[in-house]
């Protein structure tokens, strides 16, 4: 059973290979980050990402990303928001995205395989800084073992739109999974063991400001050591805990193609004993045709103790398709102070 619903996988992944040919929407993505602790630590981390888009009749499409990830070590440092968002497991290959997509003038609709980093937490000011946070809060990402990068799991996912206003909802499996067997895999459907989870955000933009808010709804509540470990899903307590948030993005200063922006975001969750209670940043960025620098400072309130984190970070456009960027992280918790050098180079194709 478990060799046939593995070939189906792969049979399935092999046919939409196929049809790349002729969807003429094939692109990607490859970062790689050198990393190193001001000490004797360093690591080296990779990250390939596939991405394809074949139309299937007016507004609608099959959409597929596969993930590749390659290091030759593990975290150099003891911090727990994770200073590098694309450092996981190695992984020779896992679906981030496989699924429908039905676009229509006012929103869309997927169902299929996806992970919440597809469609939440997304600006040009926060997609500057390489701190995990920064793509996700601490109060969700810590909290529930959700489909968030690297995991992925089986959505129903739909937004709409109305003038400057969007709203997103998606419906999640309760756990994420990126495997290739029987019991993990992201096709698993497990309400029973994994519980339910939801998340709705509403934005708001005009003149090239950001705002928006939500809120998460899980129908389990994980349980923690005093390290702060996650249990195993089936030792959740069926009890429901939610996350909200709030996000603020405004320019302060534009000037022939140059902007200065202000950001500022918020977050809670609702149970205490929660991975990480309560979140909060603050920072900025200056943009123009080549270049954007950014300062974020961080706090994050987690059940062993609390973390700060403070991230300079320069990006320049080498090319049309490729792009550098070196940072510099210090950070703060209970198991001490520690600073961070990376470079990141990123290539498009």
């Amino acid at each position: 059973m478990k060799t046939t619903r593995r070939n189906i996988l792969l049979s399935a992944l092999c046919c939409i290979s196929t049809s790349m040919a002729n969807a003429q929407s094939f692109w990607g993505n490859y970062t790689t980050e050198w990393q190193w602790d001001m000490n004797k630590g360093t690591n080296w981390v990779n990250l390939l990402r596939l991405e394809m888009s074949v139309p299937l009749w007016k507004g609608g499409s099959l959409e597929a990303a596969t993930l590749h990830v390659a290091k030759t070590g593990d975290g150099i440092i003891d911090d727990w928001q994770g200073f590098s968002n694309i450092e996981a497991d190695n992984m020779f290959a896992g679906i981030a995205v496989l699924g429908y997509m039905h676009e229509w003038k006012a929103g869309h609709l997927f169902v299929g395989v996806r992970n919440v980093n597809e469609d939440f937490f997304t600006s040009d000011v926060t997609a500057l800084f390489t701190n995990s946070s920064c793509g996700i809060f601490p109060t969700i990402a810590a909290s529930y073992p959700i489909a968030n990068y690297p995991l992925s799991g089986l959505t129903v996912y739909f937004d709409v739109s109305k003038g400057g206003w969007i709203f997103k909802n998606s419906l999640y499996n309760g756990v994420g999974y990126n495997g290739w067997k029987h019991h993990d895999n992201p096709f698993i459907v497990n309400p029973k063991r994994d519980g339910i989870f939801n998340m709705s955000q509403l934005e708001y933009s005009w003149h090239g400001a950001l705002y928006y808010a939500g809120v998460t709804l899980h129908t389990r509540r994980f349980v923690f050591d005093d390290e702060g470990e996650m249990a195993p899903a089936d030792e959740a307590v069926h009890k429901t805990s939610c996350a909200w948030w709030v996000y603020g993005e405004q320019p302060v200063w534009k000037s022939d193609g140059k902007t200065i922006t202000c950001m500022a975001q918020y977050s809670e969750n609702t149970c205490r004993e929660s991975g990480c209670y309560r979140y909060a940043e603050a920072g900025g960025a200056y943009t123009d045709s080549l270049n954007m620098c950014g300062i974020s400072g961080q706090y994050a309130q987690f059940c062993q103790d609390n973390e700060f984190s403070l991230e300079l970070t320069w990006r320049r456009q080498l090319t049309k398709s490729i792009a550098i960027q070196p940072s510099f992280q210090y950070i703060n918790n209970g198991n001490g102070n520690f600073i961070v050098l990376s470079t990141r180079l990123c290539c498009s194709f």
